[in-house]
């Protein structure tokens, strides 16, 4: 197990006392295991759920932890963002996969993302919709993450950009950015570029195959 992860994991468990960890040793992942309380703005309880929470320790602080949910209060369906498993999805796989390529903190991504994931579930419980909104499913998801994360909504002009990605054709900083706003690329989209240069290549192909479909389709 490495340092970092030592030492998050003892700063986690100081904090979340509900929870015992299981290095596994002879596994790839480590296991933390415990229960969650849910509270509302106002402090009161709302729910419990126990999860495991599975941390490859040969990766970490690079990798994505695996959340799931053991108690089976959620319903097993997409619409919940579960799968048949009790595997949660947390977050678009952009996002996390970003997040993992620039390391993450066990106690920030519990706060971050697991937590919210579980009270904004409660919610949806109690009143029938997420507090704070939902990425769609399948190939949704990815359109509304490049249009509002990414300010870009032209399939046409996302796929020219992939592709000048995986060529490494990308403009330089003072060069009129690729999204025709007579703007300069630096104040421009030069930061959501970045966070799509940081994604595995495997993500860019994905992407760029799926905004291809779309056109095909409108077509």
């Amino acid at each position: 197990m490495s340092s970092k992860l030592d030492k998050d994991l003892k700063v986690f468990l100081n904090i979340y006392n509900k929870f015992e960890y299981d290095e596994r040793s002879e596994k790839q992942l480590s296991m933390l295991s415990g229960e969650i309380d849910i509270c509302g703005t106002d402090g009161n309880y709302w729910d419990s759920f126990n999860i495991e929470i599975y941390i490859n320790k040969e990766t970490y602080p690079f990798c994505i932890p695996i959340i799931i949910e053991t108690s089976k209060k959620i319903i097993r369906h997409k619409d919940w963002h579960i799968s048949s498993e009790g595997i949660c999805c947390l977050d678009i796989h952009h996002e996390l996969e970003y997040l993992c390529r620039n390391g993450i903190n066990i106690v920030s991504f519990y706060q971050k993302k697991i937590y919210p994931y579980f009270a904004n579930t409660v919610y949806k419980k109690r009143e029938g919709y997420y507090a704070n909104g939902e990425y769609l499913h399948d190939f949704g998801a990815v359109i509304e993450f490049y249009k509002k994360r990414l300010n870009l909504s032209n399939p046409i002009i996302i796929i020219e950009l992939l592709n000048n990605i995986l060529k490494n054709t990308i403009p330089n900083r003072n060069d009129k950015c690729f999204c025709d706003s007579n703007l300069k690329y630096k104040k421009c989209h030069l930061k959501e570029v970045e966070i799509l240069r940081s994604l595995p290549k495997e993500r860019i192909l994905k992407d760029l195959k799926g905004f291809k479909a779309t056109i095909k389709l409108s077509s």
